[in-house]
């Protein structure tokens, strides 16, 4: 193939937020924030502490997507030559140092918090290298995703015993972190064949991908049933209207995606079709984990809080990417 034709030069400051993906930081605070009020339903944390995990999710966050331009750095300047690194933006070796001072600097900030909540968060940090640099091919980068954001989800739900205000960490809560890591396996699966790295047919692979992000969303208020109501404690009043909240969020998400599904099928996949359900199954992060906040915004304000700023995340998201869009 011709290489493509050099594009006109970006801003620095235009192409520093492409690179690190800035308009997507309202979606690794949102994980955070929402886990963070789900383990202190009664009210918002007593200390600091947790709140300490949000900085260090979007140092990794974010140095993880400057690791991925670099990495790709060659193949983007055949395929996507507007981006930081090819167009010349972005030096890759400042891309690189980029990534590791982001990196370093977010597990600094979870090592600030305590040292079980820097074990977890190298963890994380970990996944999401290793996504960078292995994470090619059908399931294993889609698998190592959805553990990256399962454990920065998990994060927040385990911040209590994390930053050591717990003793015993309340391990039912990975029921929804597990839930919220196969959620975004399904997506990533999907996205995977909207690109030329699987070039096979795509056949109902499409449909069978959108089955899983419907029905890994109709499972939400089931999972949180389970969670609520383990040791045979029944949820109170407040929680039950939150679970209904949370049923009917979700159920919208999961019908759009039997919408798309069935559209597929009938008119037959293609390539563009594919990438049109991504960009909505990936605009749809916010109300998953927004319809998780649902379950405990009867029960304290901070629940409340961590929805709105779920849905309002996904509409700043979008502003955000007229200026910093995602190449």
């Amino acid at each position: 193939m011709a290489a493509a034709t050099p594009q006109p030069p970006t801003l620095p400051i235009i192409a520093m937020g492409q690179l690190i993906r800035v308009a997507l930081f309202p979606s690794a605070i949102s994980d955070l924030f929402v886990g963070i009020t789900l383990a202190h339903l009664s009210g918002w944390p007593e200390l600091v502490l947790p709140w300490l995990l949000i900085p260090a999710s979007l140092g990794i966050y974010h140095g993880a997507m400057a690791l991925n331009d670099w990495v790709d750095r060659v193949d983007d300047a055949r395929t996507r030559p507007e981006r930081p690194i090819p167009s010349g933006a972005i030096p890759a070796p400042l891309a690189l140092s980029i990534s590791a001072v982001l990196i370093t600097g977010g597990l600094l900030w979870a090592g600030a918090a305590g040292p079980a909540a820097g074990l977890w968060m190298l963890a994380v940090a970990t996944l999401a290298v290793l996504y960078d640099l292995v994470g090619r091919g059908p399931w294993i980068g889609p698998l190592l995703l959805g553990l990256c954001r399962a454990g920065n989800l998990g994060a927040g739900l385990m911040s209590p015993w994390l930053v050591g205000a717990s003793s015993e960490p309340e391990l039912k809560l990975l029921w929804l972190a597990g839930l919220y890591g196969a959620h975004v396996f399904f997506i990533s699966r999907l996205g995977r064949l909207e690109d030329d790295e699987d070039s096979g047919p795509l056949g109902a692979r499409p449909t069978r991908a959108l089955r899983g992000i419907a029905v890994t969303r109709l499972l939400i208020p089931i999972a949180g049933l389970l969670v609520l109501s383990a040791g045979g404690r029944p949820p109170t009043p407040q929680l039950s209207l939150g679970l209904v909240l949370a049923a009917l969020l979700a159920a919208r998400g999961a019908w759009h995606a039997y919408r798309t599904m069935a559209d597929g099928a009938r008119e037959g996949w293609t390539r563009a079709a594919v990438g049109k359900a991504t960009g909505q199954s990936l605009r749809g992060l916010p109300t998953f984990t927004g319809a998780m906040a649902c379950m405990g915004i009867f029960a304290g304000g901070a629940c409340y809080a961590a929805l709105a700023f779920a849905l309002g995340g996904a509409w700043l998201s979008g502003k955000l990417r007229s200026t910093f869009p995602l190449t």
